[in-house]
């Protein structure tokens, strides 16, 4: 077999390049090269799910069927991750935005809403219907949803999967208690006692089953957990800050991954909300 060798010449220039590379090429330093045109639409944000019995990863004859998950399990349908309900998930709450979304019914239905609303006086325009939904005169139903945009942290308190909870109808007062928590927890300052940014705080989510007369679910379970202290977690606190500032200023909404490729319509209210 004939092998072609290169020209010294060649092989002495490719030899002094080499050469030339830095002996402890650092890549922190070039950290996000690359990257450089990637923005929040080109990013998906997935939604965390509680498994119920009609979930695809429980049905054995699915795709996305996963052997170990049962219901009550919580699901990240982007990444794949699984976590059991009893023991939970530690989250950073970074941003929460009310929205009221309207869909079409099941069927007709592209996966996602069909407009999020953030003014709350869309609701007077809506009528409880026979099915306990709030319609409008359209025939599409709205709901009114807390949007909680957190940070999913592994045991050594570092910063996992970046996701949204989004709590609606039997959750929705979970969601307002969650709130209530956030809003009244003070931390030790140099001029007494001050409220912390969301941002450097930690709660346990963990399932529970619930029922009322006609059925029964799985709800989530929200309990605090701890501050995160700067000298401890400054990474930590740097990237959950991050995802609350970028989240502010993007279209946090146009990434998040509701399921089949549609674009939404957005009607703002004139809150000043980022989206």
């Amino acid at each position: 077999m004939q092998t072609t060798q290169q020209p010294k010449s060649q092989a002495k220039e490719i030899q002094k390049k080499e050469a030339n590379l830095p002996a402890n090429f650092n890549l922190e330093e070039a950290a996000g090269e690359g990257q450089e045109f990637i923005s929040a639409r080109d990013l998906k944000l997935p939604i965390l799910k509680i498994l119920y019995a009609n979930s695809p990863v429980l049905d054995d004859s699915d795709g996305k069927y996963i052997a170990s998950a049962k219901q009550g399990d919580i699901y990240n349908e982007v990444t794949g991750s699984l976590w059991k309900g009893k023991e939970g998930i530690v989250v950073v709450p970074c941003l929460y935005i009310n929205t009221f979304n309207e869909w079409k019914d099941k069927g007709d239905s592209p996966g996602r809403p069909i407009k999020i609303h953030t003014d709350p006086s869309i609701m007077s325009e809506t009528k409880r219907g026979d099915d306990n939904k709030d319609r409008l005169p359209n025939g599409n139903y709205v709901e009114d949803t807390g949007n909680h945009f957190v940070f999913i942290l592994d045991k050594n308190y570092l910063p996992q999967e970046q996701t949204l909870i989004a709590m609606k109808s039997t959750q929705k007062k979970k969601s307002k208690t969650w709130n209530s928590m956030m809003q009244t927890r003070r931390m030790p300052g140099k001029n007494g006692f001050f409220r912390p940014p969301t941002w450097a705080t930690t709660y346990r989510l963990t399932t529970t089953r619930e029922s009322n007369s006609k059925n029964n679910w799985f709800g989530w379970v929200v309990e605090f957990d701890k501050f995160l202290e700067v000298a401890k977690y400054p990474k930590t606190l740097e990237i959950t800050r991050a995802f609350y500032q970028s989240s502010m200023k993007s279209d946090i909404f146009g990434k998040v991954d509701f399921g089949p490729e549609q674009a939404i319509a957005s009607t703002n209210s004139n809150k000043a909300v980022p989206f």
